[in-house]
């Protein structure tokens, strides 16, 4: 049962019928796996901690190598100067500390490769992919798909953002892998090369951040939509999608 605490933190999203009672002690007793903490994965962290995730029997692990540089400032809303030559995992988990001390947070200060990667997400309810790598995306598919765990990508680059929600492995959802998709479609390599404007990383956070709640919340909920590649224009305020199918023979998925 929910204490008079938990009621007056949560409060507004116990409101939701997608979230209620339940869904907020299934929001307590997960375990998400935050892989990349930069613009995305930062901020994805404060909406998963804000909403509780890993507040119970569960937790929250943030996953990255990286250190803050001052290049980050303009989209990586968790981090200011104070911060800069710090591990971003450190610099992170302080300052999420200071939203929900209650969550139970994980940090690995290493880059996810396939030599760490079975282990990182070994125990997850669910992983959420925040990188800006195609070769890191793809080892961390082939090791959700292994494990058998859903898996939460999403990208952006210039002025648009892409995500897409994988089952990997739920055999009643047909829909391919990430390694099915970069088969079939060019993808955009990083911000590094594309440039990005701080709030269309926001953007992507955002919708990430609501896909993984809802289903960490309600795993059975029919209101997520597996398999489906979003591709969001910031400057119109636009989205486009198309339903992702399994690449036949793939070496990962099938």
């Amino acid at each position: 049962m929910l204490n008079k605490d938990d009621i007056r933190r949560y409060s507004r999203q116990l409101l939701l019928e997608e979230i209620d009672e339940d869904g907020q002690q299934n929001l307590f007793n997960a375990h998400a796996v935050v892989i990349g903490l930069g613009g995305l994965g930062s901020l994805v962290a404060r909406f998963l901690v804000g909403a509780g995730v890993g507040a119970g029997a569960g937790s929250l692990t943030l996953v990255d190598g990286d250190v803050v540089d001052v290049s980050n400032l303009h989209r990586q809303a968790s981090f200011n100067e104070t911060y800069l030559g710090d591990l971003k995992t450190r610099a992170l988990h302080c300052e999420l500390n200071k939203v929900n001390p209650a969550v139970n947070l994980a940090i690995k200060s290493q880059f996810a490769d396939e030599t760490n990667l079975p282990d990182i997400v070994s125990a997850a309810t669910c992983v959420i992919d925040c990188t800006d790598s195609i070769s890191t995306r793809m080892e961390i598919n082939r090791a959700c798909v292994k494990a058998q765990i859903p898996l939460f990508i999403t990208a952006a680059s210039g002025l648009s953002w892409q995500s897409v929600n994988l089952p990997c492995g739920d055999s009643e959802t047909s829909c391919g892998c990430y390694h099915c998709l970069v088969s079939q479609i060019k993808v955009d390599e990083n911000c590094s090369s594309h440039g990005i404007l701080g709030p269309v990383v926001g953007m992507a956070a955002c919708h990430q951040a609501t896909q993984a709640l809802l289903f960490l919340a309600k795993r059975h909920l029919t209101k997520i939509q597996w398999g489906e590649y979003i591709v969001g224009n910031a400057i119109n305020g636009t989205t486009n999608s198309f339903h992702l199918p399994p690449l036949p023979n793939c070496e990962v998925c099938q």
